[in-house]
């Protein structure tokens, strides 16, 4: 490499060398994304208590202010990772409901009357892989509680349980198990050469 033309030379390697750190301090964050990537025991727990035809929400209560994402999910499977010993879990699931205004966890608990959610109407049915201390499950009353926590996994979050107003929840609980069943088998949609079944052998 030349180094004498101008210091373009000199740019060049600096440029490298900061792709080869971002690249190498990156790498743990994947595996610090808290309950992303977790045995495989963890996972079949956590895909068995999500079941099927259940309701999640997706939140983020460590981030600056985050949606609070309500999806309806047809199942859950534990799937193979590149990391040796390493599983996640993976939805199959639709977003239902999203609100119109982004949460930070110091604005929790939410009154009713500062909820507004927008339908989500074109969404389809896709993968979903989740991170279980940035997952809540139904847990009754028009609450979801911290996935991780329900589990009593070790996660840091800000907020443990979020609950919905009722005319949401009027609207949510019919389209779940304690409803009607669908007769779509997620397990169809999934790419096998990644999944491992969600009961134990």
């Amino acid at each position: 490499m030349n180094f004498n033309h101008g210091g373009k030379g000199i740019t060049v390697c600096r440029s490298i060398l900061v792709v080869v750190f971002l690249a190498v301090i990156g790498s743990p964050v994947c595996l610090a994304d808290q309950l992303q990537w977790n045995p495989r025991n963890v996972c079949f727990e956590a895909a068995q208590t999500i079941g099927r035809d259940s309701l999640l929400i997706s939140y983020c209560s460590l981030s600056d202010a985050d949606y609070v994402e309500v999806w309806l999910v047809q199942g859950a499977i534990t799937a193979e990772t590149s990391a040796e010993g390493l599983f996640e879990v993976s939805v199959l699931a639709k977003s239902l409901f999203r609100s119109q205004e982004p949460f930070s966890a110091v604005e929790f608990p939410v009154s009713a009357d500062q909820w507004h959610f927008t339908a989500t109407r074109h969404a389809g049915w896709t993968i979903e892989e989740i991170d279980l201390a940035y997952t809540y499950i139904y847990t009754g009353n028009s609450s979801f509680q911290c996935l991780g926590k329900v589990l009593e996994l070790d996660c840091i979050v800000e907020v443990e349980t979020i609950s919905l107003p009722g005319d949401v929840m009027g609207t949510l609980l019919p389209r779940t198990r304690l409803g009607h069943h669908f007769s779509v088998q997620p397990f169809d949609f999934l790419p096998t050469r990644r999944i491992s079944s969600s009961l134990p052998r």
